[in-house]
């Protein structure tokens, strides 16, 4: 179905780049859009929401099924923590000539939007998917989404990578949601706060694109990044300002400038940073004259009606797909 000159699948409305929807033009609901990947960088919404939880509490009605599916992730723990004990800090991700690769950003506990983005998956015909961490939290399917997140990784171990961010950390999950959506069960949080420390912290696409959750440490060696070491690439962003200044976010949170990319890039003889970690009004936002990309997949964030977006690379191209939801 056609709405508002956008394609529609679900419940969301997608713009899609013309290159990409030219692949999709046989299908029914499919139609040209115009979309522009590049430009200006655009206003990202407030980043703190301090106490926010979407949805309220998890109610009577689906207590048990959210039981069913506690005790599902429970079980695939101790299979997904062997896999990713065998991946290093820092993935190398090199997608054949002809293939592509997906990047996703926050899903915050949106199975819709996972569900939506694994079936533009298979409409765009990309092999792997890279997620850039905070699968839970503040949303109320936390526990959905790493199940089906955790299937799919031991399903196609070479095709699904699922990076760290920092919601997937125990101080994080005790105050946004996830504790509360496993019924605060400090054992299987702690249980599960293990798997957390096994996840890679960064991965690198073709020798060319960093991929991380939050951002950059100054300029240094990705060899030096270990998944001890993660706080800094899963809470630091980028900043107008050169060098490297503190955070609102916290004492131990900094900011990073343009000449820190640079120094970052040039180092690692790399070409660009894509990372999440900042909810954004259109879903995405380019810094530093496309040097580095924001994503955030996770629309209408806490009620916000932001559109969410992801990207797809492609003969070393990066394509940006917008979604948002119909009813906001």
């Amino acid at each position: 179905m056609l709405d508002s000159g956008m394609l529609t699948r679900n419940a969301y409305r997608v713009k899609l780049p013309l290159s990409l929807e030219k692949k999709l033009l046989h299908r029914k609901y499919c139609r040209q859009a115009d979309f522009e990947v590049s430009g200006k960088a655009l206003k990202p919404l407030r980043t703190f929401f301090q106490g926010i939880y979407r949805g309220g509490s998890v109610t009577s009605a689906n207590n048990h099924e959210k039981a069913k599916m506690k005790e599902e992730l429970g079980l695939l723990l101790p299979k997904i923590n062997d896999l990713l004990e065998s991946e290093p800090a820092v993935l190398r991700i090199d997608p054949e000539p002809a293939e592509s690769i997906m990047l996703i950003g926050d899903i915050h506990g949106d199975l819709d939007a996972l569900d939506f983005v694994m079936g533009m998956r298979e409409e765009l015909g990309c092999k792997q998917m890279l997620f850039l961490g905070d699968y839970v939290d503040r949303g109320m399917q936390g526990t959905e989404v790493l199940v089906k997140l955790f299937r799919l990784k031991l399903e196609e171990p070479q095709n699904i990578f699922l990076l760290r961010g920092n919601h997937e950390t125990v101080d994080m999950n005790l105050y946004y949601g996830f504790f509360e959506e496993i019924g605060f069960d400090r054992g299987f949080l702690l249980n599960i706060s293990r798997t957390y420390d096994r996840l890679p912290v960064a991965a690198v696409i073709s020798g060319q694109i960093f991929c991380v959750h939050g951002g950059i440490n100054g300029i240094e060696s990705i060899d030096t990044i270990t998944k001890e070491g993660a706080f800094p690439y899963l809470w630091n962003d980028p900043s107008k300002h050169p060098g490297m200044s503190s955070s609102l976010r916290g004492s131990t949170v900094k900011e990073f400038g343009p000449d820190i990319v640079d120094g970052f890039l040039e180092t690692n003889g790399l070409k660009r940073i894509v990372r999440g970690h900042t909810a954004l009004r259109t879903g995405y936002e380019w810094w530093f004259d496309g040097k580095l990309l924001s994503l955030f997949s996770c629309p209408d964030y806490v009620g916000l009606g932001n559109a969410a977006a992801f990207a797809v690379i492609e003969k070393g191209e990066i394509k940006i797909i917008t979604f948002k939801n119909r009813n906001r």
